[in-house]
């Protein structure tokens, strides 16, 4: 259990770090004078035809899944006979994140031909979410008890 706790720990620390990395990002797409880009071409990612949909920042779309996940590993915290539903809820958000990430960073790479340092945390803080939930997912199907 010690190390389930701790997990939930480091996950709660991961998405209040991607939830200020988005919040900056999002500031930053309504005033790309904020902007502070020490590596890669931030402003190139930033003012791309991909950095919304619809009219929505996808930095905004960040915001709200970092703020989910925290709000959710909260939760579980307050709710323990609703943990394992939490935690897979976590991990499915995650995996969602974490793919949307993949292309995004596709984008930045083959499409826009720059990167943003930023969007690059974001995508590490998302890999580490889904990789601690699905390590404690895969431990609550008794597949492992090493984990």
């Amino acid at each position: 259990m010690r190390g389930i706790v701790t997990r939930w720990i480091i996950t709660l620390m991961l998405a209040i770090a991607g939830l200020a990395d988005a919040v900056y990002l999002t500031i930053v797409h309504y005033d790309t004078k904020a902007l502070v880009c020490g590596l890669g071409d931030c402003e190139t990612v930033q003012t791309s035809r991909y950095a919304e949909i619809a009219g929505v920042p996808i930095a905004l779309l960040g915001v709200f899944m970092y703020a989910v996940i925290a709000l959710a590993g909260i939760a579980r915290c307050w709710l323990p006979a609703e943990a394992d539903r939490l935690t897979f809820a976590i991990f499915a958000i995650a995996l969602a994140g974490a793919v949307y990430a993949a292309y995004l960073t596709y984008l930045e790479i083959a499409v826009i031909d720059a990167i943003c340092q930023w969007c690059v945390v974001s995508a590490l803080l998302t890999l580490g979410i889904l990789l601690l939930e699905g390590a404690t997912v895969w431990q609550g199907l008794g597949i492992s008890e090493e984990l």
